[in-house]
């Protein structure tokens, strides 16, 4: 009673900020007619009508071009996630800032990726979300150095990911492979969201402690899935997990020794419904990863607003809107671009998470 008493008033104002916020998030109907509109400048209208309107002015307004929503939405998903964390109170805004460091590392991926193919800032600007230390300013300027091992080193100056930005620099240096630099800051933040999950104790923090714990799951099954179709054996594969999920090391290498291909595995693991993504991926000839990665997001979005987004003042209704708010953005670039490139409806579908919400 006494800890819910002070949850209460330590929550009663940034409850009613993030609540007021999720009023304004589009719910499935008005996604829907986004979806069936009749061109890109319709649906731009419909956003231009909610939440997305500023940001849309700022790029032309309704005369904005098809290729410029990305930094629309973009600003709009940076201008709610600073929101989210000054919302958040004392030790929790610092998990808070913690856990909305994947975008400053979502950043940092992009700068990699572009740097190693000899592209500019420009190249990726649409896609930088424009929050945190890593944001639009720090990575244009992280940029300019000469090579991608300059870059890493620019970004690792009074870095608050040293660690992070440490293995991943010294990742590169050993194989002069952007892959392999992207795939130790993968794993490296997934250790590090692991670390503050285990600080999210008590009951006002359990049901965000167990979702972030999915995010550990879900990488660790794609860690499975990879490993599974390469072939690698099972001694090989215990460095590339991350403890402190849900699903312990000892139970996926179970999983994984225990099954002969990648549909077996997945039909082992009970902490997520796979079943139509399997079905998804025996039919597809390419037995592209992304299947099973939209599947295990849409299962965490699902999970995480049951769980997170029924509380009224705590910490959990800020972390709730963090994933919607995510999702929702993330289902309208899949929208507007899918519809940029021509793609046929039962490929949007596939890849958007909010239809099973």
């Amino acid at each position: 009673m006494a800890s819910g008493l002070r949850n209460a008033r330590k929550y009663a104002y940034a409850g009613a900020r993030a609540n007021a916020m999720k009023s304004k998030l589009l719910d499935r109907k008005t996604l829907q007619e986004i979806a069936s509109a009749k061109d890109i400048n319709t649906m731009i209208a419909m956003l231009f009508e909610r939440d997305y309107r500023q940001e849309i002015e700022e790029f032309g307004g309704l005369k904005i071009k098809s290729n410029q929503v990305d930094f629309a939405l973009s600003k709009n998903l940076a201008k709610n996630v600073l929101k989210l964390i000054r919302l958040a109170q004392g030790k929790d805004r610092e998990i808070m800032q913690g856990i909305a460091g994947k975008w400053d590392l979502y950043n940092i991926r992009l700068a990699i990726e572009a740097k190693e193919r000899r592209h500019d800032f420009e190249s990726i600007a649409k896609y930088v979300v424009d929050a945190g230390r890593y944001n639009t300013a720090g990575i244009r300027e992280a940029m300019r150095e000469d090579s991608t091992e300059a870059m890493l080193q620019k970004l690792l100056i009074n870095s608050p990911y040293r660690k992070i930005l440490s293995e991943t620099l010294e990742a590169y240096r050993k194989t002069k492979s952007a892959y392999e630099a992207i795939s130790v800051l993968d794993r490296e933040y997934y250790a590090y969201l692991a670390r503050i999950s285990s600080q999210l104790s008590g009951a006002d923090h359990w049901s965000a402690s167990k979702i972030l714990k999915m995010e550990i799951d879900m990488r660790n099954i794609l860690t499975l899935i990879r490993a599974k179709k390469a072939n690698i054996k099972q001694g090989n594969l215990a460095p590339f997990l991350i403890a402190n999920g849900n699903m312990g090391k000892e139970e996926l290498e179970q999983i994984f020794t225990g099954s002969k291909d990648v549909e077996e595995m997945l039909s082992q693991i009970k902490q997520f419904d796979l079943k139509d993504a399997i079905e998804v991926y025996k039919a597809d000839q390419h037995k592209q990863l992304l299947t099973f990665e939209v599947a295990l997001r849409n299962a965490i979005f699902v999970k995480g607003v049951r769980s997170l987004g029924h509380a009224i003042i705590a910490f959990g209704t800020i972390l709730a809107y963090m994933y919607m708010k995510e999702t929702e953005v993330s289902t309208l670039r899949i929208l507007i671009n899918g519809r940029s490139y021509g793609l046929e409806k039962e490929e949007i579908d596939r890849l958007i998470g909010w239809k099973a919400s």
